[in-house]
């Protein structure tokens, strides 16, 4: 199973200074990441939910669900909530407050007169054409 997404190339050893995984690295690779990570949950899903979701057969013998799988079905499916931030409160639409296409425009106007001023006076020129 790969653990570590990042190539390393055929080094037995890390060496300080020149091997490591700066910010710039995590960032770029964090989609790559959450997609791999995701893709192993749904493997492990997989794997618990025969033992889980059992079929009329099974419970006509008196089977149950098993509870080590029940148990690591719920964890899953807690970490997909988590990557997917199921639980951070979602901003309503109605709760936003928004403005008119009037008023954005007035207020667009406004900065691009205050703009074509600040450059006037560092003698750019007149922008109006």
């Amino acid at each position: 199973m790969l653990i570590c997404i990042f190539v390393l190339g055929l080094m037995t050893q890390l060496v300080p200074g020149e091997a490591g995984i700066g910010e710039e690295q995590v960032s770029s690779s964090a989609p790559l990441v959450r997609a791999l990570a995701v893709q192993r949950l749904e493997m492990i899903w997989q794997a618990c939910e025969p033992h889980i979701n059992l079929t009329q057969d099974d419970l006509d013998l008196g089977r149950k669900p098993d509870p080590r799988f029940v148990e690591a079905g719920i964890r899953v499916v807690d970490r997909l909530v988590g990557i997917y931030g199921l639980l951070k409160p979602q901003a309503s639409t109605q709760d936003m407050t928004t403005e008119s296409n009037e008023t954005l425009l007035h207020m667009a106007n406004e900065r691009i007169v205050a703009i074509e001023a600040r450059l006037k006076d560092q003698g750019i020129g007149d922008m109006s054409g």
